[in-house]
Parts: C-alpha cells; sequence; structure tokens
C-alpha cells in the first residue's frame, strides 16, 4: 500500500515545524505548523503493516473536503530516514462533543444542559451531516468523539473529524466492508449482522446522538440487544419530556433502515 501514498499530496518533511504532543491515541498527534499555518500531524510507523485502510482513509477522504465543517487533510509525510509517516492535517481548537456533554453535568452528576443549548448544538450537528452527505460520505462510526464542537461568532458550530472508517458512496447503494469499527451503542441492527455501511447507518447513529444531547449520556453494553434496549427505555423517558423530539429520533433509529429518513427530511422534521 506504500507505493499508493503517491496518488496524494506529498509535503517535504523540512516544511513541517513539529511541535506539543496533543494526544495519544491509535497514533500520537502532534500540533505543528506548515506554510505559517496551525496544523494537527498524525504519526505512524511507515511500514506496510501500518500503513492501512484507516491511513489512506483519511488522505482519500480528507483531502478531497470543501466543507468547513468537515476536517481537512492537507497531505502526507516522512522523516528522512522514512522510519515515520505522517498525515497533515486541519488544526481544530476545540474540544469534541463527548467533552462537551460531559461539561455539562454538575458535581452530583446531574445534566444541565439547557434547551436552547442543546437546540443549538443539534441543529448545528445536523448541518455538519448535511455537508457529509453532499460530498457522498458514509462516515461509519459516528459518535460524540467523533465531532469537534467550538463557538464561533457565538455560534456553536460542529466540524465532523475522523475519516478513517468513511466511504464514498456515489451511488447510494451502501459500501460492503471486510469488517465495520462502529461503537457499541451507535451500531445499527443491519450492522450487527452485516458489513454494510450506508447513509441509513449513519442516520442511527445520529439519532442515538441526538438522544445524548438532550438527556445526557447513555450507558451502553457492548451486546447489541442489550444495547437496544437501554435506547428503547431512555426513548420512553423522553417521551414524557419532548414528545416530538421522540418521535423523530424513534424513526431515525427504526429497525429497518427505508424507513429511516435522510439527512434531508430530518432537518426539516427538527
Amino acid at each position: 500500500m506504500i507505493k499508493e501514498l503517491s496518488y496524494y499530496n506529498f509535503i517535504k518533511y523540512d516544511d513541517l515545524n513539529i511541535d506539543e504532543l496533543l494526544d495519544k491515541g491509535n497514533a500520537e498527534v502532534f500540533k505543528g505548523k506548515y506554510l505559517e499555518k496551525d496544523v494537527a500531524i498524525k504519526k505512524y510507523k511507515y511500514d506496510e503493516f501500518s500503513i492501512n485502510e484507516l491511513i489512506f482513509n483519511e488522505l482519500k477522504i480528507g483531502s478531497k473536503i470543501e466543507s468547513e465543517r468537515l476536517m481537512k487533510t492537507y497531505g502526507y509525510s516522512y522523516d528522512k530516514d522514512k522510519e515515520n509517516l505522517y498525515l497533515i492535517m486541519e488544526y481544530i481548537n476545540s474540544k469534541d462533543l463527548f467533552h462537551y456533554i460531559n461539561s455539562y453535568y454538575n458535581n452530583d452528576n446531574i445534566y444541565k444542559m439547557s434547551k436552547s443549548t442543546k437546540i443549538s448544538v443539534i441543529k448545528s450537528l445536523l448541518k455538519a451531516i448535511k455537508e457529509m452527505w453532499n460530498e457522498n460520505i458514509i462516515h461509519g462510526d459516528l459518535k460524540p468523539l467523533n465531532l469537534a464542537i467550538h463557538r464561533r461568532d457565538d455560534e456553536i458550530f460542529i466540524k465532523i473529524i475522523d475519516y478513517g472508517t468513511c466511504e464514498i458512496d456515489h451511488r447510494n447503494n451502501g459500501v460492503d466492508k471486510e469488517y465495520v469499527c462502529s461503537t457499541d451503542g451507535y451500531i445499527s441492527p443491519e450492522l450487527d449482522e452485516t458489513f454494510i455501511i450506508s447513509h441509513k447507518s449513519d442516520i442511527y447513529a445520529l439519532g442515538v446522538i441526538i438522544l445524548e444531547i438532550w438527556c445526557g449520556f447513555i450507558d451502553y453494553d457492548e451486546r447489541y440487544k442489550t444495547s437496544r434496549n437501554i435506547l428503547l427505555k431512555e426513548l420512553r423517558y423522553l417521551k414524557n419530556d419532548n414528545p416530538e423530539l421522540e418521535k423523530i429520533i424513534r424513526k431515525c433509529v427504526d429497525i429497518k433502515p427505508d424507513n429511516r429518513p435522510d439527512i434531508y427530511k430530518l432537518i426539516k422534521m427538527v
């Protein structure tokens, strides 16, 4: 797969300035500069084993992005001895939606996000998903950790990040994968049985995220059926608080993909 890197924009290592370590996840992420611009730099081992589909998806998807609501990938680089590969990406100086939601729990572990803030977050999220659909992108692992959130011009602004599991689907038929990396609680019923990701599987995950924005985090189980029952129980609680939103979310998490709304209908419903 290393030869396929030549299809993408190569950035000279000497043009990079790698600074502080930001994160240690599946890959180390550094803050740096490229052409006087702040960037995020992901570091991987430069070998056939480490350079996999997840890395190529970051390049393939991120390098074609035009929307400001989707994170951009500028290109790749490697050091002089070709020991390490670097992905150069847009630097986003904000927290993810997971930590944003978590910040609204008080000392008694009670969720205190205001109704107006919930509505603003949900509307910004829908705008970001719409931009993703306009680019024919299926994310495959939508969850709060893969959504960056900050305020811009006094408005809540959400940006979609992490394209490792993404696919392009021009025909809207879904994409058959060798494996899926979706997260417990956000994985749709059909993905629990097949490896076909689609826009409608993203809508399922989106419904779960909207529920968590409104109600706070849900403690899911690694077993799909148990997680599904937990989700439906939370929806019954929501029905007493906001019956209209409960109806919308219930449509998003319908067990049948064809019954779920597309993002354009969902925006009109909300």
